[in-house]
């Protein structure tokens, strides 16, 4: 990620956000001071290396971004109210998130609090959403995740929990009724992550559904048809951790595309805004052919 520092007028004008004399009776945010109305996720690792949403007004011209004290070597725009920041490392506690910019820097307010913790912590979550059936496959995005031995859907665990790295789980939701849960995360010390919008799950009643994968074995690059319902505005197909792209959705039922890179047997999943579909190997696995020798 690349940081940047002030943009130029030129810049500025590329992106028309820059208003002439004769524009608007209102003033443009460069001479306004920034201002930070949230900060997610608000909290992360004393290590850093959290990437925050910083969410405000008039920081299109941020020029610095600061955790307390310390400055974020990090940071990029991704609107003219919104800049993603890399979290310096810091010790234990709550300090504010700032924004400076050259007209000045933002206020102090509860809104851009962020707590360094050395407990698990969740960024995100994909897919946010899945069958209240369970057995959706869930990818948690975050920090500490050593030593993680339980994942919590509200009060009920999930299953299959894989701690692939420091910063990545995977895990098998467990059935629940149709709401929204947080996920909580425990490791071997008993230390449990913190609440926070980015750990919420919700459990719906209507997601895809794979019946089969035709052929149920190949290699990169094979054609496959995947059978099923509830294919209506499907926003991706994964066969286990890869993404397949790119891919035709011929009807409610069926769609096609190529097998992406993979190995092993892997679950082929389809996701809609509802949800993604449940984990099933009876239906939806696919198994890669052992390469040639």
């Amino acid at each position: 990620m690349r940081r940047l520092g002030v943009l130029s007028v030129g810049s500025l004008l590329a992106m028309g956000l820059v208003i002439g004399a004769s524009g608007s009776a209102g003033a443009h945010p460069a001479t306004k001071t920034p201002v930070v109305t949230s900060v997610v996720p608000d909290h992360g690792s004393t290590d850093g290396g959290t990437t925050v949403t910083i969410k405000g007004k008039n920081l299109i011209t941020a020029t610095a971004v600061t955790f307390g004290s310390t400055a974020a070597e990090n940071f990029t725009f991704k609107s003219p109210n919104t800049i993603l920041a890399i979290s310096p490392p810091g010790t234990l506690g709550p300090v504010y998130i700032t924004v400076t910019t050259p007209v000045g820097t933002s206020d102090t307010t509860p809104a851009d609090v962020f707590t360094y913790v050395d407990t698990p912590a969740i960024q995100s979550l994909s897919p946010r959403a899945g069958a209240s059936a369970g057995k959706t496959r869930v990818t948690i995005i975050g920090s500490d995740f050593d030593g993680v031995s339980t994942v919590d859907f509200g009060s009920i665990p999930g299953t299959d929990v894989t701690v692939q790295s420091p910063q990545v789980i995977t895990v098998i939701s467990p059935a629940e009724p149709v709401g929204t849960v947080d996920i909580t995360l425990t490791n071997s010390d008993d230390q449990t992550s913190p609440l926070d919008p980015a750990d919420l799950y919700t459990f719906v009643l209507k997601v895809p559904k794979v019946k089969s994968v035709s052929p149920p074995n190949g290699s990169e690059g094979t054609p496959v048809i995947i059978s099923g319902s509830g294919f209506t505005k499907v926003t991706a197909v994964d066969f286990g951790p890869n993404a397949a792209a790119p891919f035709t959705v011929v009807n409610s039922k069926t769609i096609t595309t190529t097998a992406p890179a993979g190995t092993g047997s892997v679950d082929v999943t389809v996701s809609t805004a509802k949800g993604t579909s449940s984990v099933n190997p009876a239906d939806d696995t696919f198994t890669y052919n052992p390469p040639e020798e």
